[in-house]
């Protein structure tokens, strides 16, 4: 960056020497006497402004390809620094934020700081430099024209301080309508089938043509008030011109003044305009850059809910899940309460209950996506606290509710917990998840693109392809959180079976509505309103829990 705007204060100083040739050139051609062929020093003075015209071309070459050129990698650093930072937010900060505005702060946001960093920067500098080099240049050529100059200069300040401010506010309302409609997009997108199935295109159509008007407004007041401050300048800047040729003209004609001079002069006008009218296009590029860079400031201030407290180590979990009054809320609804429960080493466990009795959230919280408000999670004898996020999510292998594959290959989808895995394993995980035939059966098997969010499979095969995902990782602990909704019995129970084969050691617990699960479980807890209503195996759940029993009946008189 030094580099570049060392070559920019080359080209200035190249463009301020051009107009003292030009004076020079002017004033030996009127001190000629008349007729005369020597052509010598004329030709001496168009060869110099050749050669510096060569030189600004080749400075300037160099000051855009390095200064811009670092503008986009400071965009680079600044997109991934953002990046990263939201892979490390919990899940509490994208319920509340909408994805059209981190995708607007990925791309529109960026673009503008991008364009403060190169543009903005260059033009500020070059403004600065400029000027002040070019009002020496004009002191040392005429102080009197000088001083004339720079009467409009106090006004120009004025006008750009009060339109900084008005520009910022209402950047920022622009970037803001700008988020609301890519949200209105990407919202669109993933609801086309229900839209389409509800016929409500034309509706969908027209509330997105209402947020494009207010963008298109908002847009335009901003124009019409960038569009007030530039031409404000530049008739400040045509009006000082007009003062110099006057002033400038008569001491011409009283010799006061040569009339290479006054064109070198009115030169450096020319020059100096340019800085007197960036102002405006700075200030409208640095506002819309700093009302960019605040909102990504606040997304990169946002801290996560859960982090490791100073003192956390790396263990490894070895498979003993211990909740000792253990409460849990939810926007001030409790969800958990008072639950006491012991998941041993290697045990295979059901977890099972009403909708909305609190089983997803018990999954979450051994995984620690979220983290109760009172009580403790024991992890080996060891309080959740003192073991790292990282080591205890590394430890579990996790398949939700809501089946995710990324549009990558099946291989890559299975892969991704576990990238050094070999093909061979990655056959043997689909085995066990009892998904390997239904991929042999496609054209390209493994390396068959699966879609966004895996559209070319059915959710039964989905489902299954998140459990191998799963299984590759080879856990000291399995979550299936009602991962096998859309799985028919016959290969339910075939995926249980190599489940059970080849958890033996694993800590193994399975979240269901339908019993046929977790049937032969060695251990059954049962929720009820965020409460643990009864646990024990199958035969003494029967026997202890009517809501146990009740939810068998049901399953028996279904099949």
């Amino acid at each position: 960056m030094f580099f570049g705007f060392f070559m920019l204060v080359a080209v200035d100083i190249a463009q301020l020497i051009s107009p003292r040739i030009i004076q020079r050139s002017i004033d030996y051609i009127i001190s000629l006497p008349s007729p005369n062929n020597d052509y010598f020093y004329l030709l001496q003075f168009t060869l110099l402004i050749f050669a510096l015209a060569i030189a600004i071309g080749i400075f300037r070459f160099f000051w855009r390809i390095i200064i811009i050129g670092q503008a986009h990698f400071i965009e680079m650093d600044f997109k991934n620094r953002l990046f990263k930072h939201l892979l490390t937010l919990s899940s509490s900060f994208f319920n509340r934020t909408k994805t059209g505005d981190i995708m607007a702060h990925m791309t529109k946001d960026m673009e503008s700081v991008r364009r403060a960093c190169a543009f903005g920067v260059i033009a500020g500098f070059d403004a600065v430099f400029l000027f002040i080099a070019t009002l020496v240049f004009m002191l040392f050529l005429n102080v009197k024209l000088t001083l004339f100059a720079i009467i409009p200069l106090p006004i120009i300040s004025f006008i750009s301080i009060f339109f900084i401010r008005l520009l910022f506010k209402k950047f920022k309302s622009v970037q803001e309508t700008f988020s609301s409609m890519t949200e209105k997009v990407r919202e669109m997108i993933s609801g086309i089938k229900i839209i389409q199935a509800f016929q409500q295109e034309e509706s969908e159509a027209k509330n997105f043509d209402k947020l494009s008007r207010h963008y298109v407004n908002e847009n335009i007041t901003l124009i019409k008030i960038w569009g007030t401050m530039f031409p404000l300048i530049f008739i400040l800047a045509q009006i000082e011109m007009a003062i110099i040729l006057l002033v400038g003209g008569q001491q011409v004609i009283l010799n006061e003044l040569t009339t290479g001079e006054l064109v070198a002069f009115f030169s450096y006008l020319g020059i100096i305009v340019w800085p007197m009218t960036a102002i405006g296009m700075v200030t409208n590029i640095f506002q819309r850059g700093n009302a960019s860079y605040q909102r990504i400031n606040e997304f990169l201030s946002e801290k996560s809910d859960i982090q490791d407290i100073p003192k956390a180590e790396y263990r490894n979990l070895q498979g003993d899940i211990k909740f000792e009054k253990v409460n849990f809320s939810y926007n001030g609804q409790m969800v958990l309460e008072n639950i006491n429960i012991h998941i041993k080493k290697g045990q295979y466990v059901g977890v099972c209950g009403k909708i909305g009795s609190g089983k997803s959230t018990l999954a979450r919280l051994i995984l620690r996506v979220i983290e109760p408000q009172s009580g403790e999670i024991i992890y080996d004898s060891i309080d959740y606290r003192k073991i790292k996020i990282a080591a205890v999510r590394e430890s579990i292998g996790y398949v939700p509710q809501d089946s995710f594959l990324f549009s990558e290959t099946i291989e890559e989808n299975v892969r991704f917990g576990q990238p050094d895995t070999t093909y061979e394993e990655i056959i043997e995980a689909c085995k066990i998840a009892s998904i390997h035939q239904n991929i042999m059966e496609l054209k390209d098997q493994y390396k068959t693109i699966v879609g966004e969010k895996g559209v070319t499979l059915s959710g039964g095969q989905k489902q299954r392809l998140c459990l191998a995902r799963a299984i590759i990782r080879k856990p000291k602990v399995i979550i299936l959180d009602d991962a096998l909704s859309a799985v028919d019995t016959d290969t339910e129970r075939k995926i249980i079976k190599n489940l059970r084969n080849y958890s033996r050691g694993i800590t193994t617990i399975v979240i269901s509505h339908r019993i046929s699960s977790f049937i032969n479980a060695d251990n059954i807890f049962v929720l009820d309103q965020g409460r643990v209503e009864n646990s024990g195996t199958h035969r003494e759940l029967i026997k202890k829990s009517d809501i146990y029993k009740g939810i068998y009946k049901i399953q028996k008189l279904e099949e």
